[in-house]
């Protein structure tokens, strides 16, 4: 998965800028083989730029090896994943943060035109506290324009709920696979129509073929596939009902 020198700039060479309006709907589109030659109105694509794995206290970085190709004018959004490894705990040291923050700054400069860079990090309660000195490391580059945008899990939007004010420009809360805490959450988001947090309230992270909660006041919608985007598939934008898939 390493792509560096002019094969990344041939790769970057095939992204679209940015289009005039802020797209309402971004596709998250992971490392596979992926063309967009054209997309719906108010679309734009999410892509993963780069993977970095925490194992004890190494890391690693990796970056996205398939071509993607996306028809002009849509808007292009670099997404940074961590991924943790469940044998090796990792302590988020500072050499990890380190290396994550180099990625995102990498995603910033040379992968998007958007002005905006997401982290995809599913922090643990042990990581807590270095995550947000991670995300303190991150503020040079919103000094300088980028905007950063971050997934939380569900549970940090509604019962559970520690990531500070004013260090992120958007939180990303993911309403899908929620495990056990489904029921509740969705329970919640049906009564009233929003996160508890309101710093999450203007974004959600969606799956294509789960039911979606009915949102009030959401902004830009991020929609996961588990396979490969189709153009069969956008109209199933439109409803987010599990029974447009059967």
């Amino acid at each position: 998965m390493r792509l560096r020198g002019a094969a990344f700039s041939v790769f970057l060479a095939l992204l679209a800028q940015e289009g005039a309006a802020q797209p309402q709907t971004l596709l998250w589109v992971w490392d596979r083989p992926q063309l967009f030659s054209t997309l719906p109105d108010g679309t734009g694509v999410a892509y993963l730029h780069a993977t970095v794995l925490l194992s004890g206290e190494r890391s690693r970085t990796t970056w996205r090896q398939w071509p993607l190709r996306i028809a002009p004018g849509a808007t292009v959004m670099p997404v940074i994943h961590v991924t943790l490894d469940n044998l090796a705990p990792s302590p988020l040291d500072d050499a990890q943060q380190q290396a994550i923050a180099a990625a995102v700054e990498h995603a910033a400069k040379q992968g998007n035109r958007s002005g905006w860079v997401q982290l995809d990090f599913e922090a643990r309660h042990s990581q807590r506290e270095a995550y947000v000195a991670l995300l303190r490391r991150l503020q040079p580059l919103r000094e300088g324009g980028t905007r950063i945008s971050a997934t939380a899990l569900a549970s940090w939007c509604m019962g559970d709920p520690w990531l500070p004010e004013g260090l992120l420009d958007e939180i990303v809360p993911m309403y899908f696979r929620m495990g056990a805490e489904a029921a509740r959450i969705r329970q919640r988001l049906g009564a009233t129509g929003a996160a508890t947090v309101p710093a999450c309230r203007s974004a959600a992270g969606l799956m294509l073929g789960e039911d979606w909660p009915a949102l009030r006041d959401v902004k830009r919608r991020y929609v996961f596939h588990a396979g490969s985007w189709k153009k069969e598939d956008f109209e199933k934008l439109q409803t987010g009902n599990r029974e447009t898939y059967k």
